[in-house]
């Protein structure tokens, strides 16, 4: 046992009734599965066309939505679908943006947003509803029998099972599987619920648009370097750096073959999250690789900890870590250093001759030579 086992987590893998998610998945679902985690995240990979979601608004967090190829060394290149999102400030003049391309999605508090339409799914799809808080939540507007709106919210800690009201929904499927297949009997020769639920956001999409959500909506670039440890390019979203007031910052990097990264370095004020996965989201299990990382109260006294399968290390502020040694690699790793922040920045400390110590600032703006930084 080691001082800092609460802080490594074995991304847990949901065997699932979807029916539209690759089986598993992959899941990291904040202070369910490790306390005092701020960021609540799902790693999926859609695998066939289908609606999800009604138009619905979080009160007081950020959400960032990821579309990207589920290979993620094609990340942009392997991308083959169409999807349908709609955002807005008013619910009944939401605007339509249809993504073909690697997009994330900033969702700024009270912007409702959704449904999302996954229209036609070539290749499977990573997709990633990010929040920047220990808990996923979410608040619908309805309109009542006389007129009036009426706001329910649903989060985790809340849903309950439909099957059974004693139990907490643990977001088995098995409901929405039953659903499917119960409306594919009874609607084989009608419109299809799907188009049904829509026609009123395409209808929507027919009013003049605003472009007032554009800027919530980023394209991923490549990124090409010159480090060989790496797949070329690689893709992020860094933060500040590609949009106004952004609090997410993280990297996608694929590593090749055995290395180090990093020196000894803490972050002052925030966490961050390093998370470890397959190359492959729709195949999440697969995982071949040995890595390990240095994690300690004081640069000079770290505990080793080795990561064997998908995983995600929990670094709260003021906590020394790294280098993070990849011993071997069997097949190519996703390596996501994750920052619930909008900037990137890190202190490292450096030996004096005379036996003192100088702790210096790197970060997004101040030159800093880290490859997969």
């Amino acid at each position: 046992m080691g001082k800092y086992d609460n802080l490594i987590l074995s991304i847990p893998q949901e065997y699932h009734k979807w029916g539209v998610f690759a089986i598993p998945r992959g899941s990291f679902r904040g202070t369910t599965v490790m306390p005092d985690a701020k960021v609540y995240m799902g790693l999926a990979a859609v695998t066939k066309a289908h609606l999800m979601e009604v138009a619905h608004m979080h009160h007081a967090v950020d959400e960032y939505i990821v579309f990207a190829s589920a290979d993620l060394e094609s990340f942009r290149d392997g991308f083959d679908a169409e999807i349908e999102i709609w955002l807005g400030e008013d619910p009944e003049r939401l605007e339509l943006f249809s993504i073909t391309e690697p997009t994330i999605i900033r969702i700024p508090p009270k912007l409702y947003h959704c449904p999302i339409n996954f229209k036609r799914i070539g290749k499977p799809v990573f997709f990633s509803a990010m929040y920047l808080d220990g808990d996923w939540s979410k608040i619908i507007r309805n309109i009542n029998a006389d007129g009036q709106e009426e706001f329910s919210y649903d989060g985790a800690g809340i849903r309950r099972c439909v099957k059974d009201s004693s139990k907490l929904c643990v977001y088995c499927g098995e409901c929405f599987s039953k659903r499917m297949k119960e409306s594919e009997k009874t609607d084989a020769n009608k419109a299809s619920q799907k188009d049904e639920m829509l026609a009123s956001y395409y209808e929507m999409s027919q009013q003049p648009r605003t472009g007032n959500y554009d800027k919530y909506v980023y394209k991923f670039k490549p990124e090409f370097h010159d480090d060989k440890r790496f797949s070329n390019p690689r893709y992020g979203f860094r933060g500040l750096c590609e949009m106004a007031e952004s609090r997410l910052w993280y990297t996608h990097n694929l590593i090749k073959g055995e290395c180090a990264i990093g020196e000894p370095h803490m972050h002052h004020a925030i966490e961050e999250y390093l998370f470890f996965t397959g190359p492959n989201l729709a195949e999440f299990s697969v995982f071949d690789a040995e890595i390990e990382i240095l994690i300690g109260d004081h640069p000079d006294r770290m505990e080793s900890y080795l990561i064997t399968e998908p995983s995600v290390v929990r670094i709260p502020a003021k906590l020394w870590h790294s280098p993070i040694t990849v011993k071997r690699v069997g097949t190519p790793v996703n390596f996501m250093p994750f920052y619930p922040n909008g900037s990137y920045g890190r202190v490292i400390r450096s030996n004096n001759p005379d036996g003192t110590f100088t702790y210096t600032s790197k970060g997004e703006d101040l030159p800093d030579n880290s490859a997969a930084k």
